[in-house]
């Protein structure tokens, strides 16, 4: 197993934890749950990142993986603070469906570069 396959399958396997106790949450019925979303919150930025340097090592076109690494710092800094965003206001469900579309996005951009690479892989052994 490569190192990139495993970083992509970490990015699937955990982004895929995280919605799942992202709508726990979201639903009220496990508020003590936030610190094991917010970890995996982490561990998903994390290997974002990962997946970034290596698809830059592969030879992808640097945009992408650039873009990912700002995002991956967006995300960060929103799920953090995504609770202080209108407390206690009818409009905080628009800050919550928004923090989902910012992690959604980040999975899908992981899986870009990964589609990226192997696509730049595939030409270099041409």
């Amino acid at each position: 197993m490569t190192p990139f396959y495993a970083t992509r399958m970490t990015v699937r396997v955990v982004g895929l934890a995280v919605l799942i106790l992202g709508l726990v949450v979201w639903t009220g019925s496990a508020d003590g749950l936030v610190p094991v979303h917010m970890l995996l919150g982490i561990v998903l930025v994390l290997a974002l990142w990962a997946v970034a340097v290596l698809a830059l090592q592969a030879g992808s076109r640097p945009a992408l993986p650039a873009i990912a690494i700002v995002w991956g710092v967006f995300v960060a800094g929103f799920g953090m603070t995504q609770a202080q965003i209108l407390p206690n206001d009818s409009l905080h469900v628009a800050i919550r469906v928004a923090h989902l579309v910012v992690g959604l996005v980040a999975i899908g951009l992981a899986e870009a570069l990964g589609a990226a690479a192997t696509r730049t892989g595939e030409r270099a052994t041409r």
